[in-house]
C-alpha cells in the first residue's frame, strides 16, 4: 500500500547517506516513508515540514529519485546538498562551500577529436527555460530561491557556530580577510561561501590534466555527479531548487587520504542550518 505523504516546505536531497543522514537529528519526530525509489524521512523543524532523502550516486539516480519524491510530497523548495571537487585554477579551496548560480551539463553533447561540443552542435535542446532552449547550462542566478539564500548567507568568509535552536549554522567573518588569515587562526575554522558555476559529470576527473581540460572547457568552479539532473527535474515540475556543496577535494586528486569529506559536509550542512533558521523565522 502506498504511504500517505504530506506536502513539504523543503525537500533536502543528497547522493549518499553521509550527505543527508546527519540532518535527521535536526528534525522533530522524523518518520520514514517508503517510495518506489528511496526512503523519505519526513519531520518538523518548528512549523516547517522538512523531508530528507538519499537518491544514490549519478544522474539517473538523482533524476528518478527527484521525480518520485516531487510527485509524492510536492515540496515548495528542493535543496541539493553534498560534496564536490574544486578545480585548482578556480577560486575555491577544500572546506569552502559553493552555492551554484548555474549548473552545466558536462556529458551531454558531442565529443570530437577537436574537442567537446554542447547539445547545440547536435541541434537538440535538453529542455527549456523561460521560453529559451537549454543546450548546456541551467541558469539559477535569477531564481528567487537563490536570491533568498544569498540574503541569508551572502558570499564571504564564515566560521561555524550554532543557532538558538542548537543546530549548526555559519557566522560571518571579516569580509576583507585574506585567505591566508585562516592559517593564522588555528583555533577557528574559516572558510568561504561562494556563489558561482558548477558542472555535473558522469565520470569524475581522474587526474590534473582532465580537471584542467574541464575547467578550460566549462569555466565551472567545481564538479559534481548529480546536480544538473535534480535541477532539470525541478525545472520540469516548476519547483525552486538550490544546490549547496562543500569542497572535499581538488578535482583530479584520487588520493582519498587528501580529501576532507567531513569538513566539506560539516560546512555545507551549517549553511543549510542557517537557511532553515531563516525559514523558521519567516514562517
Amino acid at each position: 500500500m502506498e504511504e500517505s505523504f504530506e506536502a513539504l516546505d523543503v525537500l533536502i536531497v543528497g547522493a549518499v547517506p553521509l550527505e543527508v543522514k546527519p540532518l535527521e537529528g535536526w528534525l522533530r519526530a522524523p518518520k520514514p516513508l517508503l517510495t518506489p525509489w528511496t526512503t523519505l524521512w519526513a519531520g518538523r523543524w518548528g512549523r516547517l515540514r522538512v523531508g530528507l532523502a538519499c537518491l544514490g550516486i549519478g544522474k539517473v539516480n538523482a533524476a528518478a529519485g527527484s521525480a518520485v519524491l516531487i510527485e509524492r510530497c510536492r515540496p515548495a523548495m528542493v535543496w541539493v546538498v553534498g560534496s564536490a571537487g574544486a578545480y585548482s585554477k578556480g577560486p575555491l579551496s577544500v572546506g569552502d562551500v559553493l552555492v551554484s548560480t548555474s549548473i552545466l551539463l558536462g556529458d551531454e553533447g558531442v565529443w570530437e577529436r577537436a574537442g567537446m561540443g554542447s547539445m547545440k552542435a547536435l541541434g537538440f535542446a535538453v529542455g527549456h527555460e523561460r521560453g529559451r532552449p537549454v543546450f548546456e547550462r541551467f541558469d539559477l542566478s535569477e531564481d528567487w530561491a537563490l536570491k533568498w539564500a544569498a540574503t541569508l548567507t551572502p558570499a564571504g568568509w564564515y566560521t561555524l557556530g550554532t543557532s538558538s535552536t542548537k543546530i549548526p549554522t555559519v557566522h560571518p567573518w571579516a569580509e576583507d580577510m585574506p585567505k591566508a588569515a585562516a592559517v593564522r587562526e588555528p583555533k577557528r575554522e574559516i572558510f568561504q561561501v561562494a556563489f558561482g558555476p558548477s558542472v555535473t559529470v558522469g565520470m569524475s576527473s581522474g587526474d590534473a590534466w582532465i580537471a584542467e581540460e574541464r575547467f578550460t572547457r566549462y569555466g565551472a568552479w567545481a564538479e559534481d555527479m548529480e546536480g544538473s539532473a535534480v535541477v532539470q527535474v525541478c525545472r520540469r515540475y516548476g519547483v525552486p531548487v538550490v544546490q549547496c556543496r562543500g569542497i572535499s577535494n581538488r578535482a583530479g586528486e584520487r588520493d582519498k587520504s587528501l580529501w576532507c569529506m567531513d569538513k566539506a559536509l560539516a560546512h555545507s550542512h551549517a549553511v543549510l542550518g542557517t537557511w532553515l533558521d531563516g525559514m523558521k523565522t519567516a514562517a
